[in-house]
């Protein structure tokens, strides 16, 4: 009779530890004020996910924060989708944030705006942060296409102000490898933005929040309790 219970108690604690999963695919990252949430009941319909990347920007906090994935040899020119779903919760548009940035392998990047393209080169949410929404495929042409990129030395191109389209930008610098490509919230210096994100999609790859992973304390307490519930069983079963 021992050896099933104290088998049962074993799958219990490694049905237990299953529930922390493997990071995250190791080509992407975290970085600044970036942590990972439940996924908000409202408003609906929300993400099927249970849990979303919730990025901060604050002068009070980090002031920064955002996702960032390895190019792994990519360019411009083979980038065919890269888009986000996500939830505006606090704060809007502004200060160039939020944005995707296409790094090269000199540190120099290249800065796509979210949102409609306004005059005088602002960008607004057409959500509103009332409803979970998408930047659309920034890479092609599309309901937020417009002229919203701004190289600063990407390729050794520097398109200026104000903001040029996607074809200029890739008639420019759209062979230059990408070393990285991060979804980028900084404007808090304007006021706090706060961004839940769903879904980050490159090239036809959908990145979402994983699962937390427990905190050390957190697994050596509950493996402590477990072992302890087993040596209760053992000295009752041996009554």
């Amino acid at each position: 009779m021992k050896k099933p219970f104290v088998l049962s108690i074993l799958t219990l604690l490694i049905s237990l530890l299953a529930v922390a999963p493997m990071a995250m695919a190791a080509n992407l990252s975290t970085y600044g004020d970036a942590t990972v949430v439940p996924t908000p009941s409202t408003p609906t319909p929300a993400p099927s996910q249970p849990y979303v990347w919730q990025l901060t920007s604050d002068v009070q906090g980090k002031g920064y924060a955002g996702l960032k994935l390895n190019g792994a040899g990519l360019t411009p020119n083979a980038l065919t989708s890269l888009s986000a779903d996500y939830l505006m919760t606090q704060g809007t548009f502004g200060g160039g944030s939020p944005r995707f940035s296409l790094e090269d392998a000199s540190g120099n990047e290249a800065y796509i705006y979210w949102g409609w393209v306004g005059t005088g080169g602002t960008f607004t949410d057409p959500y509103g942060g009332l409803l979970w929404g998408t930047t659309g495929n920034v890479a092609l042409t599309g309901p937020y296409s417009g002229p919203r990129v701004q190289s600063n030395g990407f390729g050794g191109y520097n398109s200026g102000y104000p903001s040029i389209d996607w074809a200029t930008f890739l008639a420019n610098a759209g062979g230059t490898s990408i070393s990285h490509i991060y979804l980028d919230v900084d404007g808090g210096w304007l006021s706090t933005q706060v961004v839940d994100v769903a879904k980050l999609d490159v090239n036809g790859t959908d990145y979402t929040a994983p699962t937390p992973t427990p905190e050390p304390g957190t697994l050596l307490m509950l493996g402590s309790g477990v072992v302890g519930l087993i040596g209760v069983a053992r000295r009752k079963l041996k009554v």
